[in-house]
């Protein structure tokens, strides 16, 4: 697994102490999800590999959303253009594009509008330029779809099994959606159909994963052991914070919500270079219920990790 090697640059995903169930959406300040990282090389790389490893598993899309990956293509290759001229261009003679990553040294010449014209799918084809992940949710009969997802790093979800559902369908498993009789899950979904093109919405979501990139559903078979793996001495070195920095674009001509993932990990033992993201890091996890531990699957090593966040700090008080 490759770890996060600017710690500036890392999404810490806790502003509290105690652990707390919140969508915590805010405005977007910085409108652009095309993001060059100091590891973009290698998870552009280990992205396309997995890709190819499973692709059925982790792209889907339904045959009547070509139009509207068009306009997703369209959206990322103009914002990577405009924001890294350094790295990328495109040259458009009508409806032939010229799109060049002068990172990875690649040219493709398309015709827009002509999938046959692609190695991929729209998405599919774009996707691969940039580490995100990206699910188009299409707006329809007051609910959110999912009709198109390219889903590398995932956690406890699946493109490949989830394809079609509602976004309520989605996250019925959650955890305390339903408190007090508030009903989070309406909530979030009346908040994300009320988007505006032209102002994207962001949050954050976190998981542990025990030496893995992602955990979806068809290779659980694998994953699901290799938790067993995690003592409270090792922990340090497999367990990795997951970090999902979720962005929301509404789409003006489709009418749907592109989700842009952008997915980050550091290893536990990376936390003691910032001791305050250790503290607060221990005081979550120890804090989270046991009901949310076990829908992120992570209720096989949380003891063990909790251990070993615990050792670390008494070692980093007791060098004061």
């Amino acid at each position: 697994m490759y770890k996060c090697t600017n710690l500036d640059l890392f999404p810490f995903p806790w502003t509290e102490d105690n652990y707390r169930y919140s969508n915590d959406l805010k405005l977007l300040e910085n409108p652009y999800c095309v993001e060059i990282t100091p590891e973009y090389e290698i998870q552009v790389k280990q992205k396309r590999k997995l890709l190819e490893e499973q692709h059925e598993v982790r792209y889907q899309s339904f045959p009547h959303t070509l139009e509207m990956q068009w306009e997703v293509l369209e959206m990322l290759v103009e914002q990577a253009v405009e924001r890294y001229p350094q790295y990328f261009r495109v040259e458009k003679d009508g409806a032939t594009w010229t799109f060049h990553n002068k990172i990875l040294n690649e040219t493709e010449t398309f015709r827009f509008g002509d999938a046959s014209t692609l190695p991929y799918e729209p998405l599919d084809y774009i996707g691969r330029h940039f580490h995100n992940d990206f699910v188009l949710m299409v707006h329809r009969d007051g609910d959110l779809f999912l009709e198109v997802g390219q889903i590398s790093y995932a956690a406890l979800f699946s493109v490949h099994w989830n394809k079609g559902m509602s976004f309520r369908e989605i996250h019925a498993p959650v955890p305390f959606v339903n408190r007090n009789g508030v009903d989070l899950a309406k909530r979030v979904l009346d908040f994300l159909l009320r988007i505006e093109p032209g102002k994207p919405w962001t949050r954050i979501n976190w998981n542990l994963m025990a030496d893995r990139w992602d955990v979806n559903y068809e290779t659980m078979d694998v994953w699901g052991p290799q938790r067993n793996r995690v003592t409270s001495e090792n922990a340090g070195r497999l367990v990795h914070l997951r970090v999902e920095e979720q962005k929301f674009y509404r789409l003006p001509r489709a009418n749907a919500i592109l989700f842009v993932l952008n997915t980050q990990f550091l290893p536990l033992e990376d936390l003691k270079k910032r001791p305050e993201w250790l503290q607060r890091t221990y005081n979550n996890l120890s804090d989270i219920p046991d009901a949310m531990a076990e829908y992120k699957g992570i209720e096989v090593f949380l003891p063990q990790s909790v251990e070993y966040l615990k050792n670390q700090l008494e070692a980093v008080n007791a060098e004061k």
